[in-house]
């Protein structure tokens, strides 16, 4: 989810008019081109990150938008740890923004090293990741997490 300040109010038109859907499908193409330069592995195994959706909204005021996208990234699982390691060019972050890692039931997250400010819910099935405009973005990420058993393939 990224969140920033819309002086001209572009959103708030668009979603007024209900003519939001081209601009959705023009971040959802453009993230997927942002993430098909990435290098993403899962066990050992490369994976491609796929922009399901992408969301315009308005955060309550007018000159407040956000765009949120929904993120699959196919893999097999394995029974126990699993880890994901993301290369990507290093950069400072734009916008705010806020990604969330949500394990199913009886998954949960070991550990992660990720550029921002983390949390962790005392479950350890939610890791919220926040990302402030400014901040150096390294271009390494890791998350290590266990799922429960028996795993089924995950999409």
């Amino acid at each position: 989810m990224f969140e920033y300040s819309d002086e001209e109010e572009e959103y708030y038109r668009l979603i007024s008019r209900g003519s939001e859907g081209e601009e959705e499908e023009r971040l959802r193409a453009e993230m997927q081109r942002i993430l098909d330069d990435e290098k993403i592995i899962i066990n050992g195994s490369y994976s491609r990150a796929i922009v399901l959706s992408a969301k315009a909204e308005v955060r309550g005021l007018r000159k407040l938008s956000s765009a949120t996208f929904f993120i699959e990234i196919p893999y097999r699982p394995l029974s126990g740890t699993n880890t994901y390691e993301n290369m990507y060019e290093e950069a400072v972050a734009e916008y705010d923004y806020t990604v969330y890692w949500i394990m199913p039931r009886g998954g949960r997250i070991k550990s992660f090293d990720i550029s921002g400010e983390a949390r962790l819910s005392e479950d350890g099935r939610v890791l919220s990741v926040r990302v402030r405009s400014g901040t150096k973005v390294r271009g390494y990420e890791s998350v290590a997490f266990e799922l429960p058993q028996p795993v089924s393939a995950n999409r």
